[in-house]
């Protein structure tokens, strides 16, 4: 229950429910007897979602398809790139020049046929 000091004006005033003293409204525990005072004001409404509310499941939205699948020739096509900076690598590095031709060749007729 909350009152007001005798003397003092507009002081809010928490009588504790143990042991009857009279405390000031921010106090959490009453001096005397140690009790947990609980303030009788109503707390303000807050714009903020209950703490018990069930939170709303997490709904992926993934990758759109023609993004996946540019992204996937993409990767195709670096994998490519590779294979025939290894093969001109060896080719440089052995100084032979032959296996360069048919890796080149095929390679082009993957890209063809893979549409890349």
């Amino acid at each position: 229950m909350t009152f007001l000091l005798p003397g003092v004006h507009n002081v809010p005033v928490i009588t504790c429910t143990k042991c009857g003293a009279k405390n000031s409204d921010d106090t959490l525990a009453c001096p005397r007897c140690g009790n947990k005072l609980q303030s009788s004001r109503i707390a303000a409404p807050s714009n903020e979602p209950a703490v018990d509310a069930p939170l709303e499941p997490f709904r992926h939205q993934g990758v759109p398809g023609d993004l996946l699948r540019s992204l996937k020739r993409m990767l195709e096509a670096w994998a490519y790139v590779l294979i025939l900076a290894g093969v001109a690598t060896a080719c440089i590095v052995y100084k032979i020049w032959w296996p360069l031709y048919p890796a080149v060749v095929l390679i082009a007729l993957l890209l063809w046929f893979r549409k890349v």
